[in-house]
């Protein structure tokens, strides 16, 4: 365990509680508002909001409709609270900047149509700001965090009855990679949570459990490094015997799951297989040479002009490279200052937390292990275009303003 400010607690406890309590328990702070309906308009969008994170695990149809209607709650509220001045944040200028970048290779790229129709996945960025503006205070932020550990613990248990079940179940949730990625949040928001015991349920370390064997059950070796990171960036910044127990683990499932030790016994052989993603990730080099201002957003189908990449594939299993395919190197610059220095915010909010705020630095340390292990996974999958995905991460990438805001302000 590290001590100091740094540390999530001064000892490795599990939280209490169940399943149920994850949604219920609300500390039920009230938004900062006027009276009559301004507050009501802000309860509802926050509401809303709660049940957005909820549905990110079941459905992207439920999801994107209730997002909808929690920005259309918040608009709302913004205007009848006399259009206040919206508060800046750090990351407010390389998002835009992003943004206006993909606008312009949409325009410089092969089709406009599709690119600017293709465009709209980025309109999720909304998200970091509902949850920065309506999960101001870390008993919030932490309700927001149960919500979706709360989905995520019902679709990962579907999963793995899946497995045990001799009968094949219908399919009810999302794909295999797409969970896996979601899954890949699960881990890094609710491990951090059990190791500070300052949240429920006390079923944490099953949940977590439930979500690994989901992830093991799913396959995705891209998935399996970006938990790894996970663990040990926890490790890293709140206790070292994780770091032990974790890997005892990894070598007892390798050694006793023939499944997994197959899986990664075959990882080079598969990587250099025709078509597979060496010979990807080559053909989007080629691209990126000829079209340095980028081909558009959702243009990736070039790649199946060369006739060794399936005819199914649009992407180039790594966000750096599709990024860079779509949006040139312009896009790419824009991209890394975005990400960059929303890392480096989150590291300085997590060194200010006071070692006696030991909710804010579980949050902190979640914030910081979940961007990590996206990014690792990112290495070898496209996740930053996994529209479901990718709303977890905007989830986590608001909590980490909620975090540097009140970090800032105990200081």
């Amino acid at each position: 365990m590290v001590s100091g400010h740094r540390g999530i607690s001064g000892r490795m406890g599990w939280s209490t509680g169940n399943l149920p309590t994850m949604v219920r328990q609300d500390a039920r702070p009230e938004p900062v508002a006027t009276e009559g309906s301004d507050r009501w308009w802000s309860l509802v969008a926050w509401r809303f909001l709660c049940a957005f994170v909820v549905s990110i695990s079941f459905s992207i149809f439920i999801a994107q409709l209730l997002l909808i209607l929690a920005a259309a709650a918040a608009v709302v509220d913004w205007w009848t609270r006399g259009r206040p001045r919206l508060g800046r944040t750090p990351i407010d200028l390389p998002v835009l900047c992003f943004v206006l970048s993909s606008l312009l290779a949409a325009f410089l790229g092969l089709n406009l149509l599709a690119s600017l129709w293709g465009l709209r996945t980025y309109l999720q960025i909304v998200i970091v700001y509902l949850v920065y503006a309506y999960a101001r205070d870390v008993d919030r932020s932490l309700l927001l965090v149960r919500c979706f550990l709360a989905g995520a613990t019902l679709t990962a248990a579907y999963t793995v009855l899946g497995a045990l079940s001799p009968y094949p179940l219908p399919r009810l949730f999302l794909g295999q990679m797409t969970q896996s990625g979601q899954l890949l949040f699960a881990i890094g928001l609710g491990l951090p949570l059990a190791l500070s015991g300052v949240t429920p349920p006390r079923r944490l370390p099953l949940l977590l459990a439930l979500y690994v064997l989901a992830l093991l059950v799913n396959l995705k070796r891209g998935v399996w490094l970006g938990a790894l990171a996970i663990v040990l960036t926890v490790g890293l910044m709140a206790s070292r015997r994780l770091m032990l127990v974790a890997g005892l683990v990894v070598a007892l499932t390798v050694t006793v799951v023939p499944p997994v030790r197959a899986r990664i016994a075959n990882s080079t052989r598969d990587l250099l297989l025709p078509g597979n993603r060496y010979d990807i990730w080559v053909a989007a080099i080629d691209v990126v040479k000829r079209f340095p201002m980028g081909v558009g957003r959702k243009n990736g189908e070039i790649l199946r002009d060369y006739p060794n990449i399936p005819q199914h594939h649009k992407h180039a299993h790594n966000n750096l490279l599709q990024i860079t395919l779509e949006g040139g190197y312009l896009g790419l610059a824009m991209f890394l200052w975005w990400m960059g220095g929303f890392a480096v915010l989150s590291w300085r909010a997590w060194r200010r937390v006071a070692p006696e705020n030991a909710k804010l630095a579980a949050l902190a340390v979640a914030v910081l292990a979940t961007f990590v292990g996206f990014h690792v996974a990112g290495l070898v999958e496209y996740n930053f275009g996994d529209s479901e995905v990718l709303e977890i991460f905007f989830v986590a990438m608001g909590l980490g303003l909620v975090v540097n805001e009140r970090t800032r302000l105990s200081e």
